[in-house]
């Protein structure tokens, strides 16, 4: 209770703390483009205008903030640190504003994430958040091609690969971990086998722009068959149509968690080979560093990490 007297006192204090806003505004310009001219040019302001306002700021605060020398400007370093707040707490309030005034259907969500993503883990569970939330409108971007999230207005991506940086936030989800699968019916129940035997048994192979990772040959040289050389077989060159001969019960590919687990975890799919699987790259959730989650898309987010908690 104290604490909150506490805000409560200081929050009706801080029209007699805060300079005027406007004052703020002008001082953030004027440091972020260093100029009080070009300052004046974007607030639409006089430069003497400007030149007032840091000066009134000044008095206010009772501290310099820039250096005026001939015909330029620098800060002081009390000024400099001022400014990196100001404009960090400015940020924040955009943004926030930004939430509202700039997506006035909030309810609307947009998630993109690739062909295998999408058709083997999320379409299966998305019964689930769609219990939960009616209300959501969900547009879904399906693509392979990673798209630029911030650009093509996208609240939500799921990337796979290396941790994005450039413009995002983003969390990990879960490690991509392969091993030969194949069909329940494609060999006797129970039946376990070793590398050595699938030089004799179908392969599916994988081509197209995937690592070496998903190929049978680095498979067999991992598992110590250098030698080994690949027999004819089923190729294909999409993930969806690998993961469809499997089911069929053509033969073994090179598959597993997360986007198999609900076919592994109903039995359908198994794995008998006696053998390390193949950690590879892991999955992310990421979202633009430039704006918030709205509420629709925090509760997609809560609603994922949930299910990859659940299901590690």
């Amino acid at each position: 209770m104290m604490a909150r007297d506490g805000y409560e006192r200081g929050m009706h204090r801080l029209r007699f703390i805060l300079p005027p806003p406007n004052l703020l505004v002008t001082f953030e310009a004027a440091g972020r483009l260093m100029s009080f001219t070009r300052a004046a040019e974007e607030l639409n302001v006089t430069r003497v205008a400007v030149s007032q306002q840091i000066k009134a700021l000044e008095t206010y605060l009772g501290v310099l903030l820039f250096h005026r020398e001939n015909r330029s400007l620098s800060f002081t370093h009390v000024g400099k640190r001022y400014h990196d707040e100001i404009v960090a707490s400015l940020e924040r309030a955009v943004r926030a504003t930004a939430d509202i005034v700039g997506k006035p259907d909030s309810n609307i969500l947009v998630v993109t994430a690739t062909t295998g993503f999408a058709t083997y883990w999320l379409m299966p569970r998305i019964g689930t958040f769609r219990h939960q939330y009616p209300e959501i409108d969900l547009r879904f971007v399906v693509s392979d091609r990673y798209l630029d999230i911030a650009e093509e207005s996208i609240d939500i991506a799921i990337r796979y690969g290396a941790p994005p940086t450039m413009d995002v936030n983003y969390e990990y989800l879960q490690q991509e971990i392969i091993a030969p699968t194949c069909s329940i019916d494609f060999i006797a129940p129970g039946r376990t086998l070793r590398p050595e035997d699938l030089e004799t048994l179908p392969l599916i192979h994988l081509d197209g722009p995937y690592d070496q990772q998903t190929r049978w040959q680095n498979w067999f040289e991992i598992h110590g068959r250098k030698d080994f050389r690949l027999k004819g077989g089923i190729t294909v060159n999409t993930y969806t149509n690998l993961v469809q001969a499997v089911l069929d019960g053509q033969g073994f590919a090179l598959i597993g968690t997360p986007l198999m687990e609900a076919f592994l975890a109903s039995g359908k799919l198994i794995q008998p080979v006696l053998a390390e699987p193949i950690k590879r790259r892991s999955f992310y959730l990421a979202t633009p560093a430039t704006r918030r989650p709205t509420l629709a898309g925090e509760a997609f987010i809560s609603w994922i990490r949930e299910a990859f908690k659940l299901s590690v």
